[in-house]
């Protein structure tokens, strides 16, 4: 066991710890932050809209449900859900949204078109309601 014992001045307020944290900072690389020059925090959202994701992501051909979670995960690297997301998965999703993925030669092509079309559905909902 080993133990160092650092010099301290009650009467003057001097210890040789500060000197030797003054030293290891000076030891520390410029990119590493410190108190003083840390830069704010990124924010990552805490929610996505899928279908807004896909509106962004799709063009204007239909696309195999198995190849739109690279899309996304290309589209929101930090979003954990895309990055965890497989074809099945997202048909799953989609399903319970309300948008039916046809099965065409076992490559359930997501047509853009259906999530625009549900996209237009949902902001149009409250103008829907029969209320005075």
């Amino acid at each position: 066991m080993r133990t160092y014992f650092i010099q301290v001045n009650d009467d003057t307020g001097w210890d040789a710890a500060a000197d030797i944290i003054d030293r290891a900072l000076t030891q520390v690389a410029t990119a590493t932050p410190i108190a003083g020059n840390r830069t704010t925090t990124p924010q990552i959202a805490t929610t996505r809209d899928l279908l807004t994701d896909l509106d962004e992501v799709l063009g204007t051909e239909a696309v195999p449900t198995a190849d739109v979670p690279a899309l996304l995960a290309r589209l929101a690297p930090q979003w954990a859900p895309y990055r965890a997301l497989t074809g099945r998965a997202l048909r799953d999703q989609l399903a319970e949204l309300g948008i039916k993925v046809p099965s065409t030669a076992n490559r359930w092509p997501l047509d853009p078109v259906t999530v625009r079309t549900a996209l237009a559905r949902r902001a149009t909902a409250d103008l829907d309601d029969d209320s005075p």
